[in-house]
């Protein structure tokens, strides 16, 4: 009887606030006398909000009491005290920009919601300073009952984005309110594939959220299968197959498929898991390119998933990897080796599925594998590639040019010299000597590299000249002072009688002049010619080369001298000094030395170490790959 008289109460409520809402809507207030002493302030939100005017704080009160009689009496307060017609009032806003349909929606007043919708629709579709309608807002609050409301005035709403991009939908899937999920879905089902400016649709959030759909809708583009795979979420996985098993061909916008997710981001038990449970079809799964023409496999190999790719070899298939290439006819090697991802040419090198026609395959351009680890200049690409015997070395590719022609081309680096390295060592033929003379113009970006290179060894042998020279009058042990009776002694080094000493000046003497010869060298070659200047460079740092001997010797020896008196710590000494000038006689002489002038075993072992030591895994800045890139932007 309660419940019933409340609802009788309600309904008359409702009918006598419209009314007097209707009556004061159509009041006219021509007078506009003391509106301007009770003008309100300027909103700081203009640019997003329009000219609008500060809600008056009355407004929020009455709103949030949520009474509607109460409501309509501060309306007609404010109206008739202020002189302003009531469509001034509601074209106020906070200063968020949030009109009072926001503030009813936000604060869960269903019944001012629905008497200011009803007199004032054009407020639905209003939008505060971070772009949200009155519907963004009271989905944010989760009250199903004026989501409801509103989309019955008008269903095009669940469409509404926002300033980030999010529609209403989204936003219930962020607060995880299923009632309000599912109200927007009876308005519009279409709306799960609308994609927010992070480029993520609500289904795929749902998905990402760990909440699936009982009822999975019509998917487009991005499916919950490519969400669940970037998510990694395995048992999300295999319950969306068993019940779409079709969304495993469903591709994205950019034409990929959630194998292509799986492979790109290295998930290995997720692309394990779409090939088992397709597997009458895995075959044709792993033949679908994206739009820029790359397989599945071809992903892996460019990330550096090596999981990934062993899964694939793995399987029990009839496909040769000889056919499986991209739009510029590359195999999977072949991509791997173009981004340096040593681990995968390893483990492709050591495949029996991988055979000789693979490795040499050669691509649109004519490039091999080989080829292409030159362009970008990987050592240790290339030193995998080359110590397999099937490898032909004496390739050329469409411009008539072997891996190591490919190499002189490039910009003068450490990464080059280690490739040029290993690619001698493998016996790759030189066809076009000397490329970088050849050439009529010098590029600048060569001769600003040479001036960098000799600007750094200068100020490394200026140093040396500084601490070898400095050294030579602060002598091990001292010296004999003025006061000695022994006139010849004074001045003269204590220790000059020890063998150690010798050795302490024979060799700091070496390591001075040596740092001056280079010093010299390095200052003649600013002025001369780009083969002048090589030359010179290169034989001044042979002249680093022994200062970097002599002066670990020259220090050993010193140290060696003042603690004489201590056996134990002398022997110490000189076996961390012998092992480190060791090392350093190692990596010096038989690392930047040609290797003619090394024994080739010592040589081999250096250069695996260099290489070990040494990983590089990104394009370097004006390799030749990167200068036809830029070359076929420009045309």
């Amino acid at each position: 009887m309660n419940h019933s008289q409340n609802s009788i109460n309600l309904v008359d409520a409702k009918q006598r606030c419209s009314e007097r809402m209707k009556k004061l809507k159509n009041t006219q207030f021509s007078s506009q006398q003391g509106a301007a002493a009770s003008q309100p302030r300027p909103l700081l939100h203009k640019e997003l909000v329009g000219e609008k005017k500060v809600m008056n704080s009355e407004f929020n009160e009455a709103v949030e009491k949520g009474d509607m009689d109460n409501f309509v009496n501060v309306l007609e307060q404010v109206c008739r005290e202020r002189n302003l017609p009531l469509s001034a009032v509601f074209d106020q806003v906070t200063w968020t920009g949030d009109s009072l349909l926001h503030v009813a929606a936000d604060k869960g007043k269903q019944h001012i919601v629905e008497l200011i919708a009803d007199h004032f629709q054009e407020l639905l579709i209003r939008r505060n300073a971070r772009g949200d309608t009155a519907l963004h807002v009271a989905v944010r609050s989760m009250n199903s009952n004026i989501v409801k409301f509103i989309l019955n005035k008008d269903k095009k709403l669940a469409k509404e984005k926002n300033q980030y991009g999010n529609t209403p939908l989204h936003e219930a899937v962020y607060s995880e309110h299923v009632d309000v999920v599912n109200q927007i879905l009876l308005a519009d089902k279409d709306v799960v594939h609308s994609l927010n400016k992070s480029n993520q649709s609500p289904l795929y959030l749902a998905v990402a959220n760990g909440n699936l759909p009982s009822d999975l809708p019509r998917c487009l583009g991005n499916s919950p299968l490519h969400a669940a795979i970037l998510e990694r979420k395995p048992d999300l996985i295999k319950h969306i197959l068993v019940e779409r098993p079709e969304l495993v061909y469903l591709r994205d916008e950019d034409g990929g498929t959630p194998l292509h997710y799986a492979a790109y981001i290295g998930y290995g038990q997720g692309f394990h898991i779409l090939l088992e449970n397709s597997s009458k079809n895995s075959y044709e799964i792993v033949l679908e390119a994206n739009k820029k023409g790359h397989l599945p496999i071809h992903l892996a190999g460019k990330r550096g998933h090596v999981e990934v790719v062993q899964n694939f070899l793995q399987r029990d298939w009839n496909i040769n990897p000889f056919v499986l290439l991209n739009q510029k006819g590359q195999n999977i090697l072949h991509v791997a080796a173009k981004n340096g991802r040593s681990d995968v040419v390893r483990c492709l090198m050591k495949n029996w599925k991988i055979d000789q026609s693979t490795i040499n395959q050669k691509d649109c351009d004519g490039n091999t594998p080989l080829h292409l680890a030159s362009k970008n200049l990987f050592p240790k690409v290339l030193y995998f590639i080359t110590q397999d015997r099937r490898t032909n070395m004496n390739l050329l590719n469409n411009n008539g040019l072997t891996a190591r022609d490919i190499v002189n081309n490039n910009q003068l680096a450490i990464r080059k010299f280690l490739a040029n390295r290993v690619l001698k060592e493998a016996g790759v033929p030189l066809k076009v000597k000397d490329m970088l003379r050849s050439q009529h113009k010098q590029s600048p970006r060569t001769e600003l590299s040479l001036k960098d290179l000799l600007t750094t060894f200068l100020v490394v042998a200026t140093l040396m000249v500084t601490v070898t020279f400095a050294a030579a009058f602060t002598m091990p042990g001292g010296v004999y002072g003025p006061d000695d009776p022994n006139p010849k002694n004074r001045g003269t080094a204590i220790f000059a009688h020890k063998p150690l000493f010798w050795v302490f000046t024979i060799f700091n003497i070496i390591a001075m002049y040596s740092s001056v010869i280079a010093c010299g060298l390095m200052l003649l070659a600013f002025v001369f010619d780009h083969k002048l200047a090589t030359q010179a460079t290169t034989i001044a740092m042979g002249g680093l080369v022994l200062a970097f001997l002599t002066v670990p010797v020259a220090f050993m020896a010193a140290v060696r001298l003042v603690v004489a008196n201590n056996f134990t710590l002398a022997l110490i000494i000189t076996v961390i000094g012998v092992l480190y000038s060791s090392i350093i006689l190692l990596c010096l002489v038989f690392g930047f030395f040609p290797i003619g002038y090394s024994p080739p075993q010592v040589a081999k072992l250096v250069l695996r170490i260099l290489i070990t030591l040494i990983n590089y895994d990104d394009k370097p800045r004006d390799s030749v790959s990167q200068k036809e890139d830029k070359m076929r932007k420009d045309n």
